[in-house]
């Protein structure tokens, strides 16, 4: 056994296409230069430090691959931000039930894990107001902390907002032109936990260092195989058709994170019935994107998916022609 085989467990550190063929020389070279062929703390973290950076170093003089790496890099983050931000709805409270605190009544609800709707129709305006403030009472006495009920007209309605330990319910009531009739309904929503912020930033943070890794990778594979073109446009394709669903994803987390306050319509919530990667309804509604034909919030959420089964494709066929890399500057 050389001196040399006790430390290629630091060639981990280096990506495989560098490994493979030059890894007993970076590590020969490093025993032969350290001082009676004892490679210290510092030679061995050296050496680490060039494999780790080797990893991040794209190929050099093509700016395609500088290009693919920053795509990558970019839909990366955006897929590490939907997966904090959906590890940040687990510290979301649950949600009361809202028609326990309406009067008996015609009563419709509507639950998701994330958003509840509960209403009430009434036949004049006597009993919407009565009904508002037996509901104000009602919270109130739970320990809800309730602003004042504001007693509008008709068009205006009355209402007032309540939240207790994470959770906000809104009361309000209008005129249904469709029934002729006034209703009360209450919405509740759960507000966004104090982790819901770092997890999401941790997200996207790792996000990035995992997709500019990858596209880095991927690029080298495409310099090196047999049929390079064939690779790069597969690659390209793939990257652009997860676009829409990061950028829609990133557009529907700004704007949720960057709310006044929460809004009570329940497209807005971000992964309201689970992991999703991809716009909001509310958002395609306030874009008009919605309106154009093949686009909808199911379709957009599932873009992605396509994309990276494509660039899967593409490092697979890339990885056929694996050929003898450059020498790089290690160790010593």
């Amino acid at each position: 056994m050389s001196s040399a085989d006790g430390y290629g467990h630091l060639l981990s550190a280096y990506p495989a296409r560098l490994r493979r063929t030059y890894g007993p020389e970076l590590v020969a070279t490093m025993v032969e230069m350290a001082p009676d062929g004892r490679p210290g703390r510092r030679e061995q973290l050296r050496l680490v430090a060039d494999g780790l950076r080797e990893r991040f170093r794209p190929p050099v003089r093509r700016p395609f691959a500088l290009v693919l790496a920053v795509l990558a890099l970019l839909i990366g983050g955006a897929l590490g931000a939907a997966v904090g931000s959906w590890a940040g709805t687990f510290g979301y409270p649950a949600l009361p039930d809202a028609q326990r605190i309406l009067p008996a009544g015609e009563i419709h609800a509507d639950r998701t894990s994330r958003y509840v709707f509960a209403g009430e129709t009434l036949q004049d305006s006597a009993a919407v107001r009565r009904a508002v403030e037996d509901s104000h009472r009602q919270l109130v006495a739970e320990g809800w902390q309730a602003t004042p009920v504001h007693l509008g007209g008709l068009v205006t309605g009355y209402s007032y907002t309540a939240t207790k330990d994470g959770v906000r319910f809104d009361v309000h009531s209008a005129s249904d032109p469709a029934q002729g009739a006034l209703y009360i309904g209450i919405s509740g929503w759960p507000l966004r936990p104090a982790a819901y912020l770092p997890l999401t930033i941790a997200g996207i943070l790792l996000g990035m260092t995992a997709g500019w890794l990858i596209g880095v990778a991927l690029t080298h594979r495409i310099r090196v195989a047999r049929r390079p073109l064939i690779s790069a446009i597969l690659a390209v394709t793939g990257l652009v058709l997860a676009i829409p669903s990061a950028a829609g994803f990133v557009v529907s987390l700004m704007s949720y994170l960057t709310a006044v306050e929460p809004t009570p319509i329940s497209g807005a919530m971000m992964h309201e019935e689970g992991f999703s990667f991809g716009p909001t309804a509310e958002t395609l509604l306030a874009l008009r994107v919605s309106e154009w034909p093949l686009v909808s919030v199911q379709s957009l959420q599932l873009l992605w998916i396509w994309g990276f089964a494509v660039v899967a494709v593409a490092a697979v066929l890339a990885r056929r022609g694996v050929e003898r890399e450059e020498l790089v500057p290690t160790a010593g």
